[in-house]
């Protein structure tokens, strides 16, 4: 019923779903109460379409469904559970934005134990560091407090690397720093639309030495996500930081993975190295 639910929330319009919403959210919070992991998994994964849909208006539900929610984002056992509780609150961020705010301190804090925990399914990590981007887009220069823990923890997870050997640990690699990727740009926009951009000065030069590994090892990318989040990132950085990052902007690796972006035939990966390629122009010119 829940997965009903979903489809038909994506398929209406916010005007057709909101008069229902109150009891759907009513009956997904009493499906939420059950020791079922697949049904916390269905009403989590429905309340995500209803979040979308309803975008801002979402907020009125936040009260009841935040116990649950944190529940689902500290079920390190049924990572599942874990993994759809992680992308509702990606979901959410995106409907109700800058309304999120009073909901962080418990959200990071249930991330970061996410990250910390050695026994959670390596699965679940990718979208928790992603997730940290879409939080600070939604609240912008509030999201300050958060920034130091959430730099080291990508910053940390930036430092894994795979044999050239194995595969899997090869693709495991490769979302993961998709994922840092993510949440870099998203913490870089959210900044810069919160006009707080200089916060992000002392560890520019970390996250310049990430890209620059991203290009010297970068392996078994066949659908250039990487490659694309990557010159994403670096048009971002230059478009945010300006003149204060033409040294690290003026690097042989950034040039390169901007040629490499060039090369790969893909129309979109090619407009967004176009744009980067200009605002790094801007600055190596000043």
């Amino acid at each position: 019923l829940c997965g009903l639910i979903q489809v038909i929330a994506t398929k209406t319009t916010k005007e057709d779903i909101m008069q229902h919403c109150d009891l759907i959210m009513t009956n997904f919070l009493q499906v939420l109460q059950s020791k079922n992991a697949t049904c916390h998994e269905e009403a989590l994964s429905a309340c995500s379409s209803i979040a979308s849909s309803l975008e801002g208006d979402f907020v009125k539900y936040m009260g009841a469904l935040q116990p649950f929610l944190m529940n689902g984002l500290r079920n390190f056992e049924a990572y599942q559970v874990c993994t759809v509780a992680v992308g509702l609150v990606g979901d959410i961020s995106r409907a109700i934005e800058g309304a999120m705010q009073p909901f962080c301190d418990e959200i990071m804090s249930a991330l970061i134990e996410a990250l910390q925990n050695s026994a959670l399914h390596r699965s679940v990590k990718p979208p928790v560091l992603s997730c940290f981007g879409d939080i600070a887009m939604a609240i912008g220069a509030s999201y300050e407090p958060y920034l130091q823990l959430s730099l080291m923890m990508l910053l940390q997870a930036a430092q894994t690397q795979a044999p050239d050997d194995d595969d899997d640990l090869i693709d495991y690699v490769n979302m993961l720093r998709e994922g840092i990727l993510e949440a870099y740009t998203g913490i870089i926009q959210g900044l810069k639309d919160g006009n707080r951009t200089e916060l992000l000065l002392p560890y520019i030069d970390a996250i310049m030495s990430f890209l620059e590994m991203v290009q010297k090892t970068r392996k078994n990318d066949y659908d250039n996500e990487v490659l694309s989040k990557a010159v994403g990132l670096i048009g971002d950085i230059a478009s945010s930081l300006g003149v204060h990052v033409k040294t690290q902007i003026n690097q042989p690796y950034v040039m390169q993975l901007l040629q490499e972006g060039h090369a790969t035939g893909d129309v979109t990966i090619i407009e967004t190295c176009q744009w980067a390629n200009s605002v790094v122009g801007q600055i190596l010119a000043c």
